[in-house]
């Protein structure tokens, strides 16, 4: 890769950041309000090397949020059928922290649930006729598949699952790159919002 190649890679690498970084704004927002100073703190799991904090989200939560940027009814319908916490990712470390959500597995007494692929949706809602706004604000409020957090970077972005009344795990593992033994992250009690009926819509 020359000089030139060189720079247009990296400009374009800072675009995507700034991008992300202006994703997750709008979509952890919701944050202080599905958590008042009288609740339980949100699930997560912190050590050393990162903290990772899971939002449930409720039904009309999700519906609010949707009807409030235009989506379709249709869609939000659909949407109504799925259980969405929002991952906020810190790395704390000096180097890169790489997410995968490959590596991220659900569990419910034993038994896998199933995480939906960002995948998934494009087929969806080109069957569905939804509109190319309303799924390019989606796309961007989901976590990103694959990720490199850098030194000190915090992102985020939904994860979604079919909807469910079991109590759950979430076991996840990121990489430190070659040669390094890969972060393991244990998240147990995890519920969907309108499961464990803790969070009221504001």
């Amino acid at each position: 890769m020359n000089t030139q190649q060189s720079q247009v890679f990296f400009a374009q690498r800072f675009v995507v950041r700034v991008l992300l970084t202006a994703a997750l704004g709008f979509v952890l927002f919701p944050a202080d309000a599905l958590h008042a100073a009288d609740e339980k703190p949100p699930s997560g799991f912190e050590n050393a090397q990162l903290r990772l904090q899971l939002f449930p989200w409720s039904t009309e939560q999700m519906a609010a949020f949707f009807e409030a940027r235009g989506f379709p009814k249709v869609m939000i319908e659909e949407l109504s059928a799925y259980c969405f916490f929002t991952a906020s990712v810190k790395n704390k470390r000096n180097d890169v922290l790489q997410l995968d959500l490959s590596n991220w597995v659900f569990t419910s007494q034993g038994q896998r649930l199933q995480r939906i692929p960002r995948s998934q949706w494009p087929p969806l809602w080109k069957e569905m006729d939804i509109p190319l706004a309303s799924q390019s604000t989606f796309r961007w409020m989901l976590l990103p598949e694959r990720l490199d957090f850098y030194a000190h970077e915090k992102e985020g972005g939904n994860v979604v699952l079919k909807k469910t009344t079991a109590v759950f795990s979430l076991r996840a593992r990121f990489g430190l790159g070659e040669n390094t033994e890969p972060v393991m992250v244990t998240v147990d009690n995890l519920q969907c919002a309108d499961a464990a009926g803790a969070i009221k819509s504001p």
